[in-house]
């Protein structure tokens, strides 16, 4: 009798448990840098990493992201406190990657795919597939307009874009639909480090915009907001790393 109750208790154990990584002497996937798409990509985190003497320190620091890789709109970093393992280090970076995207709201009508965070990098060491890493910025999207007829219409999905808005001059993004279908493509033109100019062109060029954007950063999570109107003079509103139902919550009112 204590036997089949062990094995389903080791079973549990390592369904709860797949999300952490493998140490990092055991990844064949190679070393991390400070340039990778992953760190641009939240510059905060890279200061942490690789910058900071208290963390820099750290005996050991992993961090964590949603995957698969369109997914990686938040992030979560640990670094050792004390004793922690390094096990330990990775329970904490998924359990606070875990709660912010949980706080976000569901996902289900950007992605058609299950987001769940994983232990990416580990001791700077990759415990995944490089290629599985996402290779630019991602972020779930919203469009909201009006149509010809005045009628407010929604787009959900998933926006692709450039890392370093803000320091390149001219950054250019791609939106897909819920069902991974490429739907829009347009430019940031920066005039300042965290505003700029947008324009974007969707359906094959029957629906396009143009306006002005502002990178947001902080709660309820880093992102970006750009107004403007459509090429019938209808208002537009983009927004980039929330999902929809906080997106329009906090901005579909056009």
């Amino acid at each position: 009798m204590l036997r089949p109750i062990l094995a389903a208790c080791l079973a549990l154990t390592v369904v709860a448990t797949g999300a952490w990584a493998q140490s990092a002497a055991q990844s064949p996937y190679g070393k991390a840098t400070r340039r990778d798409a992953i760190f641009l990509r939240f510059p905060e985190m890279l200061q942490r990493y690789w910058v900071d003497n208290e963390t820099m320190a750290a005996s050991h620091k992993s961090v964590a992201v949603p995957m698969p890789r369109q997914c990686a709109f938040v992030y979560a970093d640990s670094y050792t406190r004390g004793q922690m393992s390094e096990r330990e280090v990775q329970e904490t970076a998924v359990s606070n990657c875990n709660r912010h995207l949980a706080a976000l709201g569901a996902l289900g009508e950007n992605y058609n795919v299950n987001c769940a965070c994983k232990i990416v990098i580990s001791d700077e060491t990759y415990v995944v597939p490089r290629e599985t890493m996402p290779d630019q910025a991602y972020g779930p999207s919203s469009i909201f307009y009006r149509d010809p007829k005045g009628n407010v219409a929604r787009l959900n999905g998933v926006t692709r874009y450039g890392a370093l808005i803000g320091r390149d001059r001219s950054v250019t993004f791609s939106v897909e639909n819920v069902n991974g279908e490429p739907v829009c493509e347009g430019t940031f033109t920066n005039e300042g480090t965290a505003n700029g100019r947008f324009s974007l062109s969707c359906f094959a060029g029957k629906f396009s915009g143009r306006g002005t954007y502002e990178s947001k950063l902080g709660a309820p999570n880093d992102h970006i907001i750009a107004r403007g109107q459509t090429s019938s003079g209808q208002p537009v509103v983009m927004v980039i790393g929330l999902p929809a139902q906080l997106a329009a919550n906090t901005y579909g009112g056009i």
